[in-house]
């Protein structure tokens, strides 16, 4: 992991939590989020700030680091690393940063800086210059994703108004259209997608539809522990609503793109079963779908064609369909993968529609605002205000460490002791999930992408995390009172186990995990349990 644009740069060695070096953009500069230290001899001064805007919960950015002499002259250091981590969470930096290239007067650029929580972060940066190797510590308080200062109410401190509104649907802004998929935003193709969303005939049993485990009427999951397809799976299929504000998809984030999930299930075993030629035949040869495909310049192949063609062939087909697979023209396999790419394209621009309704919280939140503390109290119990209260405050329930922003999640993957099932078995979670999605021929990165490589931020930046092994994608909480049952396995079945689940300290030579028990008492988790049947929307 090395490499430099005007100065040469090596990895200092193992450094503080693990995440390193180097890439490129353009520079910016806002030092209103400043953070500066000195390295640990006293020899060198290093100082980081934002491109541009204060740094912001699971959103990548653009950072320049700045590095002097003590004295305030310039150098060219021989060796210089980032890295950081999150000690109070016992984690390292979610992405993996790169220093790209000299800017002048002493800045140099660092693309890809990413906090996926609220809390005090460490970034350490390694110098090595005229007096030897050293590192600084610097200091990163991220404050909640949207916060803004609001007035405060006769209940509510001003910072427990803060967090409200950052928690609120007002403060979410308009999803980003996918590039990666140029089908994204497109009225036409998500019409269509909607259609195929539900249809059975995309499975090899003609009796399974992506809705068999997203039902709309629960938020559109499934309300099966393990859901099942053709069979039985070892997972519960999760929510859809919001979806297109995530960057990682699966429990595991196997996949980087919602287009690149969508098509994955159609040709697993257990689950829609079907093969790679058949599925792109089908949808072809229907007329209710070959027109629009013709308008919206959808990839097609002839499905007339068997010869070259052949039915059952597909990658992952049984042993006789994965020869004719390898058995066909590349052209002729390229072009069903495109065609099938873009059937899962077509999909995701239908699942971007789905998204969450304004729930009785956020007209709280909205009473509040107005000055209407009356009002507000009409909206939300006394047990729901007080369980607000209670996840507001992040020293005793620590929900807000991960379920933050106006979906409730950060995006990101946790170990929290759940990779391991009640019987044993262990599911390693995100650390397989990565490998996946960097080796998927469907990546943002791959042939099959509309996107620009630099438009590939999150595969560009992936880092293995810390504690990988046994991680799984923290799941939001809106609408989460009609998602039952619960974690990655079900194995919850109702939102009073999941918050019981939370006092419990597990072994961490059995199953470690990074978060310590919460200390409540049993009237102030069942508070929990009613403020978070406060985030359920009306469709």
């Amino acid at each position: 992991m090395s490499a430099r644009v005007d100065f040469p740069v090596q990895l200092l060695g193992a450094m503080l939590y693990g995440m390193a070096v180097l890439v490129s953009a353009a520079p910016g500069t806002d030092k209103s989020a400043q953070t500066s230290g000195v390295t640990q001899s006293g020899n060198y001064a290093v100082r980081m700030f934002p491109e541009s805007g204060p740094p912001r919960v699971a959103e990548i950015q653009n950072w320049v680091l700045h590095v002097e002499a003590i004295d305030g002259s310039l150098f060219i250091p021989r060796q210089l690393v980032l890295s950081g981590g999150m000690p109070g969470h016992g984690h390292g930096l979610p992405t993996e940063p790169r220093i790209s290239r000299y800017l002048g007067n002493g800045d140099y650029l660092v693309e890809g800086v990413k906090f996926n929580m609220p809390g005090t972060w460490q970034l350490i940066v390694g110098v090595t210059g005229p007096q030897g190797p050293e590192q600084a510590v610097l200091e990163v308080v991220i404050a909640s994703l949207g916060a803004t200062p609001v007035a405060e109410a006769d209940d509510w401190s001003a910072a427990e108004l803060q967090l409200m509104k950052s928690l609120s649907l007002d403060s979410l802004a308009a999803a980003n259209r996918d590039a990666s998929n140029r089908f994204s935003g497109v009225t036409a193709a998500a019409d269509l997608g909607e259609l195929l969303f539900n249809d059975k005939g995309l499975s090899g049993s003609a009796a399974v539809a992506c809705a068999t485990c997203h039902k709309s009427s629960r938020a559109f999951a499934d309300d099966k522990q393990f859901s099942k397809g053709t069979a039985a799976t070892q997972r519960n299929a999760p929510g859809l609503l919001g979806v297109s504000y995530h960057k990682w998809f699966y429990w595991d984030g196997r996949r980087d793109s919602l287009w690149a999930q969508a098509i994955t299930p159609i040709e697993t075993p257990g689950e829609m079963d079907n093969q790679r030629v058949d599925v792109v035949r089908y949808v072809l040869q229907q007329d209710r779908y070959s027109k629009v495909l013709k308008t919206i310049g959808a990839a097609t192949i002839d499905p007339s064609d068997r010869k070259r063609f052949p039915p059952g062939a597909g990658p992952f087909a049984p042993a006789g369909g994965s020869q004719l697979w390898w058995s066909m023209q590349p052209a002729d396999r390229d072009a069903v993968n495109k065609a099938f790419s873009d059937i899962g394209k077509i999909l995701a621009a239908y699942m971007e529609r789905l998204q969450h309704a304004p729930s009785r919280f956020d007209r709280f939140v909205d009473q509040l605002e107005s000055g209407d503390q009356e009002a507000a109290n009409a909206v939300l119990s006394v047990d729901e205000r007080q369980g607000l209260k209670l996840f507001l405050d992040v020293r005793r329930s620590l929900c807000l460490r991960c379920h933050n922003g106006p979906l409730f999640t950060n995006f990101g993957f946790h170990n929290i002791a759940t990779g391991i099932s009640s019987d044993g078995q262990l599911d390693f979670g995100r650390m397989l999930g990565l490998q996946a999605a960097m080796v998927d021929e469907f990546n943002c990165q791959g042939q099959y992408s509309d996107a620009r490589k630099v438009d590939c931020k999150e595969m560009r930046f992936v880092a293995e995390e810390h504690s990988a092994q046994g991680a799984f994608k923290v799941p939001g909480l809106r609408d989460v009172a009609m998602t039952a049952p619960y974690m990655h396995d079900g194995r919850y079945t109702s939102l009073s186990d999941v918050v019981e689940f939370y006092t419990q300290q597990s072994d961490p030579e059995v199953a470690p995990s990074e978060i310590a028990a919460v200390n409540l008492t049993p009237e102030e988790l069942g508070q929990l349990v009613a403020f978070l049947g406060t985030l359920t929307g009306k469709r």
